[in-house]
């Protein structure tokens, strides 16, 4: 469920095709991601929580390096360009496009150095689990501690 997309009225009036509350859904989801008390009857609480929430996943999505001086957010990519380019939405293609722009370094407030950038692509190797091998417990008898006289068992002894 996809609640960054969705306002405050949706969340707490709006219900899922088989019956269960939104409302349910995101403060399940909000309590597994933050570890925090809510409460769901509180307007302003609610609000919060929407607003955290979203910044979280907003934060989570820009990875670039790249920033841009203040005055030159929502600059267009190229002349006549409909895409406005800002800290948010700037990714390393348009941050080349700009820097290839006359005097293009002068747009921006901070450009990664190669090293960083080099950094950013090649992803850390993930280091994999080890299992604790542990000795198999069975509780097997051996063949001659089963093998008994059961003559004193049986219930009648003259059906022998």
């Amino acid at each position: 469920m996809d609640f960054t997309t969705m306002d405050i009225r949706t969340v707490t009036q709006g219900k899922r095709g088989d019956g269960i509350r939104y409302l349910q859904l995101f403060m399940q989801e909000y309590t597994s991601l933050f570890n925090e008390k809510v409460n769901p009857g509180c307007p302003k609480c609610l609000t919060r929580y929407l607003t955290k929430y979203k910044n979280h996943f907003k934060a989570m999505e820009n990875t670039s390096k790249y920033r841009l001086h203040a005055k030159y957010e929502n600059i267009p990519l190229a002349f006549g360009s409909s895409i406005l380019v800002n800290n948010t939405n700037i990714t390393p293609e348009y941050a080349k496009q700009l820097l290839a722009r006359p005097n293009g370094e002068r747009l921006f407030a901070y450009i990664p150095t190669e090293e960083e950038l080099a950094a950013a692509e090649t992803p850390k190797p993930r280091k994999k689990r080890q299992v604790k091998k542990q000795p198999l417990q069975h509780n097997i008898k051996k063949q001659s501690d089963l093998e008994t006289d059961d003559t004193d068992a049986l219930p009648n002894p003259e059906a022998q």
